[in-house]
């Protein structure tokens, strides 16, 4: 009986562990969908889901450039093998909002090439039907990479 217990009990507590979260910011806020807009992009690398997120104005623009490379390389001038997404928590204010508009800091941190990348973006959001969708990305004006 002993014996059983002791295998069954790895399992049972396997499946019981919660996987991390994708991102650092509660579901359903223009926070979280910021966040999971550049998760869809650079860790899952599907184009379809990140344009989801999106107006439909900018969803179309991200069509354009037919693949989540390009669109990581070209529309947001980064690129990476390995990134982190963090919500920027720093600073006074988390976010402004304004009824149904929102802009919130990203900050990306990863790895190109063996050498490490941090950046950060400023997602302008709109809520839509109740659900915020991405306006716009702005680049960093103080970014290395920024053009």
């Amino acid at each position: 009986m002993k014996f059983i217990c002791s295998l069954l009990l790895p399992l049972l507590l396997l499946g019981c562990a919660e996987d991390k979260p994708a991102v650092n910011a509660q579901w359903g806020t223009p926070e979280y969908n910021a966040s999971q807009f550049f998760h869809a992009l650079y860790v899952e690398k599907d184009l379809q889901k990140a344009k989801l997120m999106c107006t439909p104005e900018y969803a179309a623009l991200i069509e354009s450039y037919g693949s989540v490379r390009q669109v990581g390389r070209s529309m947001m001038n980064m690129s990476y093998d390995t990134v982190e997404v963090r919500v920027n928590h720093s600073g006074g204010n988390l976010r402004e909002q304004y009824e149904d508009i929102a802009q919130i800091d990203i900050l990306l941190t990863g790895h190109l090439d063996g050498k490490q990348i941090n950046e950060m973006r400023t997602v302008e959001l709109i809520k839509q039907d109740g659900n915020w969708l991405i306006k716009t990305v702005q680049v960093d004006k103080f970014a290395s990479s920024a053009r």
